[in-house]
């Protein structure tokens, strides 16, 4: 005989398979479920609690459904009168995006795994392999140094079907979903410009860094996003899942790490590396956005973010305020799950330089004169002496590195490539050791 958590989560997942603002399309799909009504009375007043509870909120689990339903004093009432059977009918389920914004987003209706497979452009069972638990590692990874902190960067690279499945995750999906008007980073036709040029000129610049970034957003931040765009929970578990990983035991023993740091490893996290990772951090950091930018605005300052970089900047208001704002900020950061890394948090004051993303921003963004002069000194040197004599990191390919250099002196400001393009026309490639 199917246990009592077993007939819960039947009728869970009918409830949680529509909309939670339409209490008569709930009732609907719970009705068929539950029997002779007369002896159910207790549905019509838990579909209301729920409605109250999830009608405007995201589209919530059959989890947290069941957990209302064994909650809910006239169904333990009536199950233990032997009146709270749920019968084992399959019930459809709907798209359902929660109210507001993502009722607008322009995104596929995708109610099934099948669908999803379909939409993906993969066979099913190339879908399944992809999402499985306790399948092949379907990731390359690499650790960077980070030589300032002495610590590593974790870069987990998806291989080429799941590479595939992801990038169409975000054609499809994703690109779609817009971020929260704050986040400057990873939105296309946004640049570092957008991201700084509003704190140009103003009287005190305050520099946050968040630590750890793409690790600190986890699986059910993630699955949390594709609730709240409609999906259902079988589909959203299953986008989860190709867009986010568990870093093998093996790959965490590679290196020495903070308990911390591989606990979040160790957790499903969003890669760093993952074509998706970007546009779903912004996505998961909206309510930190949202939070941020309503406290800068309180005190008529300015705020954006480029992924685990944030702004603020403001006149005089907000001078006078840093102290406290410093530590509501860190407040809300933590909150919200993330960590601020106080060693690279700066306040900057008018009368000083004020710098973020490589640019000077106190009259406006502009290169700094020491990263201009050591530029142009390695390209003056390359001319005299060879390129090979000042390729001391090794690139392979020297010169596109250095026409990188010169793309963005050239976007920042262009009179000034000009004059750094001149030199680089006289660097003869040929002259070797």
């Amino acid at each position: 005989m199917p246990s009592q958590a077993q007939h819960v989560r039947r009728l869970a997942a009918a409830l949680a398979a529509g909309p939670m603002d339409d209490r008569e399309a709930m009732l609907a799909r719970g009705k068929p479920l539950v029997g002779d009504l007369g002896k159910a009375r207790w549905l019509e007043p838990l579909v209301r609690n729920l409605s109250l509870e999830f009608g405007e909120a995201p589209r919530p689990t059959s989890r947290q459904i069941a957990e209302r339903i064994l909650g809910h004093p006239p169904f333990v009432k009536a199950w233990i009168a032997g009146q709270g059977r749920i019968l084992p009918l399959p019930v459809m389920p709907q798209m359902a995006p929660a109210m507001g914004a993502p009722r607008e987003w322009q995104i596929p209706a995708i109610t099934t795994v099948a669908e999803l497979a379909d939409t993906l452009q993969l066979h099913g069972d190339d879908l399944g392999w992809l999402i499985a638990h306790g399948s092949a590692d379907h990731y390359r990874h690499c650790w960077q140094a980070k030589p300032k902190s002495g610590r590593f960067r974790l870069i987990e690279s998806p291989k080429t079907l799941l590479k595939f499945a992801q990038r169409q995750v975000l054609r499809k999906i994703l690109d779609a979903i817009p971020p929260h008007a704050a986040a400057r980073g990873f939105r296309p036709g946004n640049s570092v410009r957008d991201f700084v040029t509003p704190h140009t000129g103003q009287k005190l610049l305050l520099r946050f860094d968040l630590e750890d970034f793409f690790p600190s957003l986890s699986a059910a931040r993630v699955l949390r996003v594709f609730l709240t765009a409609g999906y259902p929970e079988a589909v959203a578990r299953a986008l989860t899942r190709l867009t986010t990983r568990t870093t093998p035991h093996s790959t965490l023993e590679e290196k020495t790490l903070a308990w911390a740091e591989r606990r979040r490893f160790a957790t499903p996290h969003l890669p760093q590396g993952a074509p998706t990772s970007p546009a779903l951090a912004n996505l998961g950091a909206f309510r930190l956005d949202c939070r941020l930018a309503g406290l800068a605005g309180s005190v008529g300052a300015n705020y954006t973010r480029y992924a685990d970089d944030l702004l603020f900047s403001g006149g005089a208001d907000f001078s006078r305020q840093s102290r406290s704002l410093e530590t509501l900020i860190a407040a809300i950061i933590l909150e919200e799950g993330f960590r601020p890394n106080h060693h690279k948090t700066r306040v900057l004051r008018q009368g000083h330089k004020q710098h973020a993303a490589g640019l000077v921003l106190n009259e406006k963004p502009n290169i700094d004169r020491r990263d201009f002069d050591r530029l142009k000194a390695i390209l003056t040197n390359c001319a005299r002496h060879g390129p090979a004599s000042q390729n001391r990191d090794h690139h392979p390919d020297f010169a596109a590195h250095l026409q990188g250099k010169l793309a963005w002196v050239r976007f920042i400001h262009p009179g000034k490539e000009a004059k750094l393009r001149g030199i680089f026309e006289r660097i003869d490639w040929t002259i070797s050791d």
